[in-house]
């Protein structure tokens, strides 16, 4: 690991993490506590995609949406203490994102809805995402060795 290109690889990270908040941040008039959240969520929300082989085949395209019935959700004591912050101001950003259709509540909490019709709001953050990615192996084919 000494001689990996550990900061060069960071640097793009980096990059990428930063200008991914910045335009979430203007695309979507949205706090930087509140893309925190969504992230959070969503990360959780869609996680197995990223570990059923199952679900990743049926539910990763732009076709095929990965089911509400089957997203988890997770709590607003899950989200303060995962962003370090106060159980009201997470209650109050995580209201007013379930107002705007940005999350979803369950019983257990929030997730974040499929994204799909007129209610799919990251399409753009999606083909943001996939271009960045490209950017970034783009770097890592120029990385030296």
């Amino acid at each position: 690991m000494d001689h990996a290109a550990t900061r060069y690889v960071a640097s793009f990270f980096i990059e990428v993490f930063s200008d991914f908040m910045r335009f979430a941040i203007h695309q979507n008039g949205l706090s930087p506590d509140e893309v925190a959240i969504i992230c959070l969520v969503a990360a959780e929300s869609t996680r197995e995609l990223r570990k059923d082989a199952f679900a990743m085949r049926n539910f990763s395209t732009e076709e095929s949406v990965f089911p509400d019935e089957a997203r988890p959700s997770v709590s607003v004591k899950f989200i303060h203490t995962s962003l370090g912050m106060s159980r009201e101001t997470t209650r109050r950003k995580v209201a007013g994102l379930v107002e705007r259709g940005l999350l979803k509540r369950s019983r257990y909490g929030v997730f974040f809805p499929a994204q799909q019709g007129v209610d799919d709001h990251t399409k753009e953050v999606r083909q943001f995402l996939l271009r960045k990615m490209e950017v970034v192996n783009g770097y890592l084919d120029k990385m030296p060795d």
